[in-house]
């Protein structure tokens, strides 16, 4: 059976949200990385895009691509976080890091939790590699990479803003994983889409 996979994208009801957040759709502020091996083979590349070194972010040197992408898709989490923490997107540096689909969605997840009352407290954990990068379909300047990641949200909680008392939904795995797509907008890399695989562990 095909594990359920999940764009972060606006319209779903706020138990729904926070579900699809606790599951996966975590943010990273002061992000740690997880013990171990990486998380899952590396999926085959599209025609045009070369396999990145399967090395942990902390080994490559500063200056390389990799490098780089790995730092703005970090920042795009800890943006979410603080927005997710404050109920509030102004300020977290969401669009600094973020553009298209993954922006909207960002944007939607945490009005919707902040119109409920809602926020998130704590912080997940991640382990992300880049897999893939190549030039971006119609766009002879641009880029793009794919990044793969495993979150766990087993230290990020659900809580009434108001009172601080955590109001987690139920769920299952603490630990998912997540492909995401970055590319160059500009020339300046930015998270483009960010997919979780519900149900699928790591």
């Amino acid at each position: 059976m095909r594990p359920k996979s999940a764009t972060f994208g606006s319209g779903a009801a706020v138990a729904a949200v926070a579900a699809l957040l606790l599951a996966g759709c975590a943010s990273a502020g002061g992000v740690q990385t997880l013990d171990g091996s990486p998380a899952a083979p590396v999926s085959p590349a599209a025609p045009g895009m070369s396999v990145a070194p399967a090395t942990q972010a902390a080994a490559v040197p500063s200056s390389t691509v990799t490098t780089v992408i790995l730092r703005v898709y970090q920042g795009y989490w800890t943006a979410q976080e603080r927005a997710m923490a404050s109920g509030h997107t102004a300020g977290s540096g969401l669009e600094t890091y973020a553009t298209g689909a993954a922006l909207s969605a960002a944007y939607a997840a945490s009005f919707q939790l902040s119109q409920a009352g809602l926020g998130m407290a704590g912080a997940p954990h991640n382990n992300p590699s880049v897999t893939a990068i190549g030039p971006t379909p119609g766009q002879p300047s641009g880029q793009t990479a794919r990044i793969q990641d495993c979150l766990d949200v087993s230290g990020w909680h659900q809580v009434n803003l108001r009172t601080g008392q955590r109001q987690d939904p139920a769920r299952g795995l603490t630990r998912y994983r997540v492909q995401a797509t970055a590319r160059t907008v500009g020339g300046i890399w930015m998270v483009s889409e960010v997919r979780t695989e519900v149900g699928q562990s790591c």
